[in-house]
């Protein structure tokens, strides 16, 4: 188990040597050394997102941030930031810090994402990473949200990508890790459960982790399949041999196919092809099915470094409530990208290992979760 502080420990090691008349006696004295691994707490809202705390700034100033293994770019909203909110957000108030610092020129930068766009100025100042203080950390001071995220529950997005999303100039935040080596080992692990724990209203808290630095053994079953990552445009992306719906192989990955891991993302995108064969196997024509057809769906297995990892039910269908206050129920596959996009639904089934030992080099790790 990781705490905000792990030690190595060096016992005493006492070497004697004796001879007739005389005694030589060595001893090493106890050092602690810290191995500097930050553990953060996630919350699941509405089985939609999963989002933690991190602080920013001196005094620290406190965030709820999603973790996006699909952007690399970090952003929390200023004291100018839209008052006309679904949900109400944390501000950073840059005059209340003492290590803010305002990148020379104060350009505004524009922030965009597949779904939700905002201006941000090039900032830094310290970054507390669940017990990692990350100094002159380069972010952006968020204002001008479009709609989106002015009906989103988070606060903003610490983007985990690899550097080259990054907007020119700027440090990301695994760059940062990397070059003052605060962590023991230059990875960082999620872990993400369906599970019911306390409930805030539509908030699930402690239904998940992030550990930069390492894992957490209690995280996972069996051993990780590690596979390296295949692209040079800052994408966590892999090659998969294998698509089957309860055990028929769907001839989706012949040979290959590709698929990104994206922790900022719900559901599960493909080729639209693909994304159809896999509804024939379900028995439905689109994402919606009939409430009384979920308990019987099969499990869907993705063959990852010859590993097959498996998604049941629990993790990619959903109930939800129309328009005009009905049940309904429907599955979180959905086409319209060439290139697979394994989200949350796939990533609560699946304890995932982010390896940038080698930034230039990176893997993933994968297997199953504990529940």
């Amino acid at each position: 188990m990781f705490t905000l502080k792990s030690f190595f420990l060096i016992v005493i090691i006492i070497c004697e040597l004796q001879t007739s008349n005389t005694s030589v006696s060595l001893t090493i004295r106890k050092r602690k050394r810290s191995t500097n691994v930050g553990v953060v707490s996630l919350s699941n809202f509405k089985n939609v997102i999963f989002y933690g705390e991190v602080s920013v700034g001196t005094p620290p100033q406190h965030f709820n941030v999603v973790f996006d293994t699909g952007s690399s770019n970090f952003w929390i909203p200023s004291t100018l930031w839209s008052t006309k909110t679904t949900y109400p957000h944390q501000k950073f108030n840059v005059k209340a810090s003492k290590t803010y610092f305002p990148v020379s020129g104060r350009k505004e930068y524009d922030i965009q994402y597949k779904l939700g766009a905002l201006k941000g100025t090039l900032s830094q100042d310290n970054l507390m990473l669940g017990g990692i203080i990350l100094e002159a950390q380069d972010f952006f001071v968020g204002s001008k949200p479009d709609y989106h995220f002015t009906t989103v529950k988070f606060d903003g997005i610490l983007g985990l990508g690899l550097p080259s999303l990054k907007i020119a100039g700027t440090n990301t935040v695994l760059e940062n890790l990397e070059k003052k080596n605060l962590i023991s080992q230059r990875i960082f692990s999620i872990w993400l459960t369906s599970r019911k724990g306390k409930v805030t209203g539509d908030e699930v808290q402690n239904a998940g982790q992030i550990i930069f630095g390492g894992l957490d053994k209690r995280h996972f079953r069996g051993e990780h399949v590690y596979v390296p990552v295949l692209s040079r445009k800052g994408f966590w992306n892999i090659s998969m041999s294998q698509i089957s719906v309860n055990g028929r192989d769907i001839k989706a990955c012949v040979p290959q196919c590709f698929a990104f891991v994206d922790a900022g993302n719900t559901d599960i995108y493909g080729p639209k092809e693909k994304i159809m064969k896999i509804y024939a196997e379900l028995g439905v024509t689109s994402k919606d099915i009939a409430c009384s057809k979920v308990r019987k769906l099969p499990a869907i297995s993705f063959v990852i470094g010859g590993k097959s990892l498996f998604i049941t039910r629990n993790n990619y269908a959903y109930v939800y409530i129309d328009a005009r206050g009905a049940k309904r129920c429907a599955v979180r596959l959905l086409a319209g990208t060439d290139t697979w996009v394994l989200g949350l639904a796939f990533m609560q089934a699946t304890h995932t290992v982010f390896d940038f030992q080698d930034l230039s080099n990176p893997k993933i790790g994968f297997a199953k979760a504990a529940p």
